[in-house]
């Protein structure tokens, strides 16, 4: 192999493995928020079902009240 072909692919394989490296570490930021929203996610919506359900208790009691 010559010399400059030899320093070309050199080259190329560091910056290859350097973008590889970027990629993997963009990736890891990405599954962290991703999983942070999810979270969120999911918490709202047991609060919501937690207040959709006092809700209904409530309906539930008024009509029982009007309704006497």
């Amino acid at each position: 192999m010559s010399n400059i072909n030899q320093e070309t692919w050199r080259e190329r394989a560091i910056n290859r493995r350097d973008e590889i490296k970027a990629l993997k570490k963009r990736i890891k930021e990405i599954k962290r928020s991703r999983d942070q929203w999810k979270d969120k996610y999911l918490s709202i919506k047991e609060e919501k079902e937690f207040y959709e359900n006092e809700l209904k208790k409530i309906k539930k009691k008024l009509n029982e009240i009007v309704n006497k």
